[in-house]
């Protein structure tokens, strides 16, 4: 049963821009395909061997079509398949079960329901993406071994939707003729999303029951920006969506003219737009969209993806490979930041009624010293190929700060001793997200060498609004007058010892507060990859005199609704 004619379905914004086209609908999981009865096992066998090198010749032509329009990155998302696919231990499991009378289709059936219920079943994130992996290299081997071979042929203005739309599939989005993607699962993380953006190809997932909304060849608006789909538009909505779309690509033809320009006020203040990462596959889009650097490296993502603490060699190894990318631009690496919603399994976490308020961040760091030692090596190691800078997480006092630096002292005399090279004069830097650690600002920026205000926490925190809680989002707010007053006191401590401030949480990007950064001489702001050239060309509005004479008096405002209405009615001249 489809869903409300010319009415929004709410899904994940996945890739911005809006597609509109006709639904072609793809495959639903588990294929049932007709699986013979096994044979004689070694022509099985053998029929399994030749399957699988038409399927790694067809994957590697893929990467290698996939790596020419995009690059490395996104081509390693599909040869990565090839790994999967030659994996020893399923494949063992595979010829048990030939060997035990299956065909050759029945066992790869058989094992891959195997692996996608073991990752189906996992907790961690990213081990549960995989799973549509799993079905994409299994359908693509019985689509070989029953000579149903589908590589992805699709008309003009085609919208795929689907349970789970397989990375193979990406054959069919570099031709220009895939209007837009709509899929039950998966997240902006997932590896079809990263080619989607890649390929500015409007996606939404989280779609339920996506074969009950969607029947083929149905007219559909899928937008990507705001995470909605419409099925069966009426003339008037199509109308208004073309509108928007052609709005969307000149704004985004309009962003791609401020790419390698300079970052900088309408009177010459140059300012850094910085990017947030969370692992190496995100360097692309930092590149992609010409950020200045990494103003926040989020390491737990390394912890999370292990089933143990990664070793020295490994972050080492990872570190390095990120800077030496950044081509001389700044790398700062934020120290573990494990706990409150940041669990990490193998860790020796304990139980806590509040773990927001508990052992997190530094403080978890500080306890497991071991763990932290181990990181800390492995950054002074990396700092030799570039500019690296160390930022530590949920400092609540100058204590910890101090801790932090006589660790560091010690690990960097072991090094000199055993002769490896290091940044002598890396610099340390505090996260400001914690309303004590904005209070001691003033005590705290005679030990740092920078500050990174994590807005997030520092909302959550000061307003004591949990930012995921709907039923106190009016809470949540940057512009609430007591978050803006600590903000002003953070950049006058930072003044006062010649140290700069970074902003880089999420209000970084936000336009109606630049003039209020601006005031107060923040000249670094972090932010995703996405908002860079929209952010550069905003800051390009303004002169520093303009931003200081408008802002001046929001600090004097004592209702958040009195700030947002001020702001929002802002103009440069």
């Amino acid at each position: 049963m489809n869903a409300c004619k010319n009415e929004p379905v709410s899904g994940v914004a996945c890739s911005g821009g809006i597609g509109i086209g006709n639904v072609v609908l793809l495959r639903e999981y588990p294929v049932k395909k007709d699986a013979p009865r096994g044979g004689d096992p070694q022509l099985e066998i053998e029929r399994l061997k030749e399957a699988a090198q038409k399927y790694k010749a067809h994957t590697l032509l893929l990467a290698d079509k996939v790596e020419a329009k995009l690059g490395r990155t996104d081509a390693d998302i599909i040869r990565s398949h090839i790994a999967i696919a030659e994996d020893p231990e399923a494949n063992m499991l595979v010829r048990k079960l030939i060997s035990s009378g299956q065909s050759a289709e029945e066992a790869v059936s058989g094992v891959s329901r195997i692996y996608f219920n073991m990752f189906q079943n996992s907790e961690d994130p990213l081990l549960s993406q995989r799973t549509a992996d799993i079905l994409d290299i299994r359908d693509s081997l019985l689509d070989i071994l029953t000579d149903g071979i589908q590589y992805g042929q699709y008309a003009e203005g085609s919208v795929l939707a689907g349970k789970n739309i397989p990375p193979s599939l990406v054959s069919g989005l570099l031709d220009g003729k895939i209007a837009g993607i709509v899929s039950e699962n998966g997240n902006e993380t997932s590896h079809c999303a990263i080619l989607a953006k890649a390929l500015r190809i409007p996606m939404v997932s989280g779609i339920g029951n996506i074969y009950d909304v969607v029947s083929k060849d149905d007219k559909i608006i899928v937008d990507g920006t705001a995470g909605e789909i419409i099925i069966e538009p009426d003339e008037d909505t199509v109308l208004l969506y073309e509108k928007r779309r052609k709005e969307y690509t000149d704004k985004i033809s309009r962003l791609r003219e401020f790419a390698g320009k300079e970052t900088k006020t309408v009177d010459g203040c140059k300012l850094s737009i910085l990017c947030n990462i969370s692992g190496i596959n995100d360097l692309r889009k930092v590149k992609a969209s010409d950020g200045e650097g990494i103003g926040l490296f989020r390491t737990e993502m390394l912890f999370m993806a292990s089933p143990k603490a990664p070793a020295e060699e490994e972050q080492f190894s990872i570190y390095k490979s990120v800077v030496l990318q950044m081509d001389g631009k700044p790398l700062v690496i934020r120290t573990l930041d494990a706990g409150g919603d940041k669990e990490i399994p193998y860790l020796d976490f304990p139980e806590e009624e509040n773990p927001f308020l508990g052992i997190r961040g530094i403080r978890f760091s500080l306890k497991e010293q071991k763990l932290f030692r181990t990181q800390l090596r492995a950054i002074l190691r990396a700092s030799a190929y570039g500019d690296i800078k160390i930022l530590i997480p949920m400092i609540s006092c100058v204590e910890e700060l101090v801790s932090v630096k006589e660790i560091v002292k010690e690990i960097k005399t072991g090094l000199d001793k055993e002769g490896i090279a290091y940044k002598k004069d890396i610099q340390t830097g505090c996260m400001i997200e914690t309303p004590s650690a904005a209070l001691m600002a003033d005590e705290l920026a005679k030990e740092a060498d920078f500050f990174a205000v994590g807005t997030n926490d520092l909302i959550q925190y000061t307003m004591c609004a949990d930012r995921g809680n709907s039923s106190v989002s009016y809470l949540y707010s940057a512009m609430q007058p007591a978050v803006l007053r600590l903000l002003k006191g953070i950049c006058s401590a930072a003044g006062s010892r010649g140290i700069g401030v970074c902003i880089c949480g999420e209000s970084a990007a936000n336009s109606m507060l630049l003039p209020v950064y601006l005031a107060l001489g923040i000249k670094t702001l972090s932010v995703n990859p996405d908002a860079v050239l929209e952010l550069r060309e905003n800051i390009s509005k303004w002169s520093l005199s303009d931003a200081e004479r408008k802002a001046e008096s929001v600090f004097d405002m004592s209702t958040e609704e009195e700030i947002y209405a001020y702001l929002s009615n802002l103009r440069v001249n």
